[in-house]
């Protein structure tokens, strides 16, 4: 099982110990369950920002101090442990993206998030993104479980302009993201490599 099934069974019947270690390889292992600060600089003055795919709200620390309102999306049985877990608390928690895709935000937020999305729904997910805000801030690893490269299919939407692709991994001193080079889109699109970027998109 992969994907959308898979998660759903996980938030709503695993252990919050065990989701966590999903969420975040290493939980169990001592790493902590904080959030990772943007290398990049974000768009100032942060009126709404959406946290896609926000999990039990490990980033809800760091957005709720760079944006007035947050809300997070999520699967429902997701969505339904992060309302018992999560801390601080956020503006609104969503979990019926047929809604949520016709408003407006200042910023998708989407950290370690689509790389476990299936291709299909991924691409839709983009172009909706797209539409829905003039920037996206994206954490990914390069293949997906689904055997297709991220930024590849970020590149196919033709609905953004990308800024630098910066490499990232976990620095296990700090706990944060330590940047180890920096490439473009069109070289990272084609790469094969399992690796980790951090860029800004801005929608056309």
């Amino acid at each position: 099982m992969a994907g959308a099934a898979d998660w759903s069974s996980l938030a709503a019947s695993a252990d919050p110990d065990d989701i966590r270690e999903r969420i975040l390889t290493g939980f169990k292992s001592g790493k902590p369950f904080t959030p990772y600060t943007p290398t990049i600089g974000l768009p100032v003055a942060l009126h709404r920002v959406l946290d896609f795919g926000c999990g039990l709200g490990r980033n809800f620390p760091y957005l709720t101090t760079v944006a007035d309102q947050v809300i997070g999306f999520d699967l429902p049985e997701m969505i339904a442990r992060c309302r018992a877990l999560a801390a601080p608390p956020v503006d609104d928690l969503a979990d019926d993206w047929t809604r949520l895709r016709d408003e407006r935000v200042d910023l998708v937020f989407a950290s370690l998030v689509l790389q476990h999305v299936e291709t299909g729904l991924c691409r839709a997910y983009l172009r909706d993104f797209a539409r829905m805000a003039p920037a996206v801030y994206l954490l990914t690893r390069t293949d997906s479980d689904f055997g297709q490269n991220v930024l590849e299919l970020v590149a196919e939407t033709d609905a953004f302009d990308a800024g630098p692709m910066i490499e990232v991994e976990h620095d296990p001193q700090t706990h944060q993201l330590r940047v180890t080079g920096r490439s473009t889109i069109d070289e990272v699109r084609r790469m094969t490599a399992s690796r980790h970027y951090e860029v800004l998109l801005r929608s056309r």
